[in-house]
């Protein structure tokens, strides 16, 4: 059996042979709703030069993933971005998160693999660099790059990077759907361990290919996989706590819902009007824990608790915020 995606058991001592992902792995965990869940991109392991006119086995490397959690808005990931990056194994991103969530509320998650090779790197060089230099978190997330105060040409032309990338020359580009299943269903289980993206179909069990405690593909005298480029995903069950990180992450979100990359059926005005009812609700409450905290109030600052006490009483969500404080 020929695949892109193989998988192997969150915890490999030597090496652990690679299985098919709809196979429960030994030792893993299923991810159900309401767990938490983070997804790495450890590295990648490239083989092939894709530029035939250059001298040096290099590749002007582009490395990101896109997901989309059940039906939310479609979120990429920029992980790295290299000229004339060597042949072998890469994983010193600017991150390696692509997605971590505290409370997991759908049923899939699918993630979309692109490594490529850049055309004409030169014409790319002073977007990096200003990229680099001006926004980290707006690289990590391109579709934040924007609204944040650099230039907006360059957001513009990073994004645009984005949506052309599949005109350069194609390294990795695949696709995987996890969802939350059981063993012998047929379907790609949502589960904790790794999972290899291999750029052609290769039969890991006749190969005898293995994962190996390096996170490497092997073959069974531990010798190194090099007949194509494959990258690395690691799901575990833990929350990836970076706060700063994870509102980016739905800041993103929000945006790329109102850019109309949802494919919930909800309006993008009402997918904003809930997440600022969601705010407006916090507000309320940290200023009334502000004012209950002061020992003296003016005579405005009574009148405020006191409709502020009205209103977190009188809300279907915030009145239990009340009985338990």
């Amino acid at each position: 059996m020929k695949l892109h995606w193989w998988g192997a058991p969150e915890k490999i001592e030597e090496k652990s042979a690679l299985r098919s992902p709809v196979e429960l792995f030994p030792g893993s965990k299923p991810i159900r709703r309401a767990d938490p869940v983070t997804i790495f991109l450890r590295g990648v392991m490239i083989t092939e030069k894709r530029d035939r006119w250059k001298l040096r086995d290099t590749n002007d490397l582009f490395v990101a993933t896109t997901y989309q959690i059940g039906t939310e808005p479609t979120i990429t990931t920029i992980h790295y971005i290299r000229e004339k990056a060597e042949l072998g194994w890469h994983g010193d991103f600017f991150s390696n998160v692509v997605l971590a969530e505290d409370d997991f509320t759908s049923d899939h998650i699918t993630l979309r693999l692109q490594v490529y090779d850049l055309d004409r790197y030169d014409k790319y060089r002073d977007l990096v660099e200003t990229a680099f230099k001006e926004f980290k978190v707006g690289l990590i997330f391109p579709i934040l790059a924007q609204y944040m105060s650099v230039a907006s040409v360059v957001s513009r032309q990073l994004l645009d990077l984005i949506n052309v990338l599949d005109t350069h020359d194609r390294i990795i580009d695949e696709r995987i759907r996890f969802e939350i299943a059981e063993p012998e269903t047929g379907q790609k289980i949502l589960q904790t361990g790794h999972f290899v993206c291999f750029r052609n179909e290769v039969n890991a069990e006749k190969e005898n290919l293995y994962l190996d405690k390096n996170l490497r593909v092997v073959n069974e005298d531990c010798e190194e996989f090099r007949k194509c480029s494959y990258a690395v995903y690691s799901v575990t069950d833990e929350f990836y706590t970076d706060y700063r990180w994870k509102i980016d992450q739905k800041v993103a979100k929000l945006i790329s819902e109102l850019e109309g990359k949802g494919n919930s059926g909800e309006a993008a005005i009402h997918f904003l009007r809930k997440t600022m009812e969601a705010y407006i609700k916090y507000r309320k409450i940290e200023r009334y824990l502000e004012l209950k905290s002061k020992s003296e109030l003016t005579d405005a600052e009574k009148k405020l608790l006191s409709r502020l006490e009205r209103e977190i009483k009188d809300d279907e969500v915030l009145r239990h915020f009340w009985i338990d404080s």
